[in-house]
């Protein structure tokens, strides 16, 4: 009997474990995808340009193609993973899941602040009637003359030149003459404050747990 008991008693033991794995990963995910809905609401949509206050979560800057469709941000890919832990573990990660590399860098940078080397890319096209422009050095001509051309920027508003002299420092990857416009691949050293969006976001899922949100 005893053998039949210790019996039942194991299978009754490894059906709790079971019940208990199944809870915890139910808990796990439903905390995990709370806090990503509190990650991307936080971060509230704004034009281009205005910035967050130090100190809150960034804004999200909404972007349109050429089509008219919607293009993805930031936010989008903020995702929850919970397939990264084992069944007697249950783990979850909530971030840019998906394209890491740039987008983690994007999320560290925003959370702690920093100094970060910025890639941007620049279109200048030359003045209409009545529009003020910048001189840009186009390099010399044959004869060793410097040469210039008065363009008008057009996107990506950021001061290169004035009067023939960079106004900061920034290194120039790619120049381009096309179809009339001036384009430039240029990458600069930036500083931003912090804006953290995940931390407040995990401390509110800690106290929605707390609070028996989860199960």
């Amino acid at each position: 009997m005893i053998g039949i008991k210790t019996g039942q008693l194991e299978g009754k033991v490894g059906e709790a474990k079971a019940t208990v794995r199944k809870v915890s990963k139910n808990i796990v995910t439903r905390m995990a995808k709370y806090q990503q809905v509190i990650e991307r609401t936080s971060m509230l949509e704004m034009p281009k340009g205005q910035a967050s206050p130090a100190g809150t979560p960034p804004h999200a800057h909404p972007r349109v193609s050429k089509k008219g469709n919607r293009m993805r941000i930031f936010r989008d890919f903020i995702l929850n993973d919970d397939k990264i832990g084992t069944p007697t573990e249950p783990r979850a990660v909530v971030g840019p899941t998906k394209r890491k590399n740039k987008l983690e860098r994007i999320g560290k940078t925003h959370e702690f602040g920093g100094t970060v080397r910025v890639e941007k890319r620049v279109v200048y096209r030359p003045v209409r009637a009545g529009e003020s422009g910048t001189w840009l050095d186009m390099g010399q001509t044959k004869g060793g003359k410097r040469r210039g051309r008065r363009l008008m920027r057009t996107s990506n508003p950021i001061p290169l030149f004035s009067g023939g002299k960079k106004t900061f420092d920034f290194t120039i990857h790619e120049q381009k003459y096309r179809g009339g416009k001036m384009f430039f691949r240029i990458s600069y050293q930036a500083t931003y404050p912090k804006r953290p969006f995940a931390a407040p976001a995990l401390r509110k899922t800690i106290a929605a747990t707390r609070q028996g949100k989860f199960g």
